[in-house]
């Protein structure tokens, strides 16, 4: 017999010359096409597309995408959020696709529909749409323990169907779902009412008085934008104050002189940061440094936060005019940080306008023609704008059903627990974007979602090639995670007396929003995998059966350096 010359020659003689065959492939050879369905083209199932057509294209052989979106259009938050002023206030060459970030941003922080046409365009250019199947909504996820699959059902225009996948990950994102506050009465309000998350562009705002309720980061955005309509009167309702605030002139990372909140980038910059690559990564890194040593900040009755706190009291009570009224009641006595921190340039100074005024009260009800509030007094509006109401509790927006039927929507009514906000108990082969506990308080967004991305794509991998059939993160694991997570928190701002969704707006309750430390040590625990927090069930009896036949891929090709590994 003549010497074997390629792998497959190889494995044909090993496999002859046994009396007890085993399997005809080297050790790790994946025994099955991974099926992943991802719900949501915001983002996350955008980063994540992109892992798995060109920075791993290796998986193109492992696995089989589908991302199916609910809208008619890719973006998420960004196709949704349409309000006057809408911007976001992460600083946007940071808040970019990390393998293609936008060199020619208008602003230091950018509006919604310039976010929305960068995602368009950078979509388009890395085919990115490619698994997107839009106005295809989920509706319930049933996790099939004898094949170890969900059974998917999905609706589109033409009515519903069933697909299973092998994995299903959630890039459903975070406030994505609203609905109408608790305002007794706000049904029969006959004027024109609408929401920040489903804005209304087509009517004309100019000469309405208009009821602005919530003063987040969306509420602070609208007011000013309002407020400069010809002939509109504002009045906003707040029931609690926040901080509104701008550390320090961005400018002068460009060493400019411009103390402008949010400064336009000049021709120049935007030449320079689109032929200097090495100049636009450096800014980048110069504003991510910036945002991860604010993390000690973070901690309560810290000097740091003490003394950022009454920087940022300083800086609203000048925008105020020192109006002792207005002082009172829109500077908070809290830790900065307690609440989102927010730019929103103008929004302050629009409270010393003729036509903008404040009412610190709940609003609890509506007539026909206007809003009443907890106090009793009524007041007379042609539009009622909520900029609040929101579902705080991270459920699915799906129904699902994972092992030994327990039902996800039920298990986080209360008290949602994840995984390193990436999984939950009981689900199998459930991955996560932007779970509860995640890096939504500080850090980078964007960078969060990719680090959850390359976790994913390990433990894909891992299951592919190690022939798993399910992986759920242990009970155990997560409660300890979720006491340990709240000692840290304890020590940090959002654990103080404020009110906010950080909390699920209860005082006092615990954070389900952030995660329990800083971005970086995020970073650090998701950037290898931990087999020993999940339950791993394999496809066969035996779990060394991916060792195949004993050879690895590798020293099967005549041509590879088999002392490789030789370091002296």
């Amino acid at each position: 017999m003549g010497e074997a010359t390629t792998a497959s020659e190889v494995l044909d003689t090993f496999s002859r010359g046994t009396k007890n065959p085993v399997p005809n492939s080297p050790a790790y050879t994946p025994q099955r096409v991974l099926k992943i369905v991802t719900v949501g083209a915001g983002f996350s199932g955008l980063i994540f597309a992109h892992k798995l057509q060109h920075e791993r294209p290796e998986f193109q052989q492992l696995t089989s995408h589908k991302i199916f979106e609910s809208r008619g259009d890719v973006g998420g938050t960004w196709l949704v959020n349409k309000y006057p002023g809408v911007q976001c206030d992460v600083p946007a060459h940071v808040y970019a696709f990390p393998f293609d970030p936008k060199p020619d941003w208008d602003h230091f922080y950018a509006t919604g529909q310039e976010i929305h046409s960068y995602i368009k365009a950078t979509v388009k250019k890395w085919n990115l749409d490619r698994d997107v199947h839009l106005n295809h909504k989920v509706l319930e996820a049933l996790w099939q323990e004898d094949v170890a699959q969900w059974k998917i059902t999905v609706e589109n225009g033409e009515g519903a169907f069933v697909e299973y996948a092998d994995f299903l990950i959630s890039g459903q994102g975070v406030l994505n779902k609203w609905h109408w506050p608790n305002v007794q009465g706000l049904e029969k309000f006959k004027g024109h009412k609408c929401h920040s998350a489903e804005w209304d562009e087509n009517y004309d705002y100019s000469h309405k008085t208009i009821a602005v309720i919530g003063n987040g980061s969306s509420g602070v955005q609208i007011v000013p934008k309002l407020a400069n309509l010809p002939g509109a009167k504002v009045i906003s309702f707040q029931r609690s104050p926040n901080y509104v605030y701008s550390r320090s002139a961005p400018a002068k990372l460009l060493d400019r002189d411009d103390l402008a909140q949010n400064p336009a980038y000049t021709e120049q910059e935007k030449q320079r940061f689109r032929e200097d690559k090495t100049f636009h990564r450096e800014y980048r890194q110069k504003i991510i440094h910036s945002i991860n040593s604010m993390f000690k900040m973070f901690v309560k009755g810290s000097e740091e936060n003490i003394k950022e706190s009454e920087l940022a009291r300083l800086q609203m009570a000048e925008k105020l005019h020192h109006d002792p009224e207005l002082c009172d009641r829109m500077i908070p006595n809290w830790g900065l940080g307690c609440r989102r921190i927010t730019p929103a340039e103008g929004y302050l100074e629009s409270f010393s306008k003729d036509n903008v005024q404040l009412v610190f009260d709940t609003v609890s009800g509506a007539t026909e023609n206007s809003v009443v509030t907890a106090s009793g007094k009524s007041y007379e509006v042609d539009v009622i704008a909520c900029a609040t109401g929101f579902d705080v509790s991270w459920r699915p927006q799906w129904r699902m059903i994972g092992r030994d039927q327990v039902d996800l929507n039920v298990e986080w009514a209360v008290d949602p627990k994840s995984y390193i906000s990436l999984g939950a108990a009981n689900m199998p082969n459930h991955f996560i974007f932007l779970g509860p506990n995640a890096v939504v308080t500080h850090g980078s967004l964007i960078e969060s979602i990719n680090w959850t991305a390359d976790y994913i794509l390990k433990w894909l991998y891992k299951v592919t090639t190690e022939d798993i059939k399910s992986i759920t993160p242990k009970s155990d694991v997560i409660n300890e995670l979720i006491e340990k997570g709240n000692k840290i928190h304890d020590t940090l701002v959002w654990t103080d007396s404020c009110s906010s969704w950080f909390k699920r707006n209860t005082p006092g309750g615990r954070v389900t929003a952030g995660f329990g430390g800083s971005a970086l040590l995020f970073r650090k625990l998701v950037q290898e995998i931990r087999p020993e927090d999940f339950d791993i069930q394999y496809q066969s009896t035996n779990r060394w059966s991916f060792l195949g036949n004993g050879f690895t891929d590798h020293e099967l090709d005549p041509k590879n350096d088999l002392a490789f590994y030789l370091k002296h």
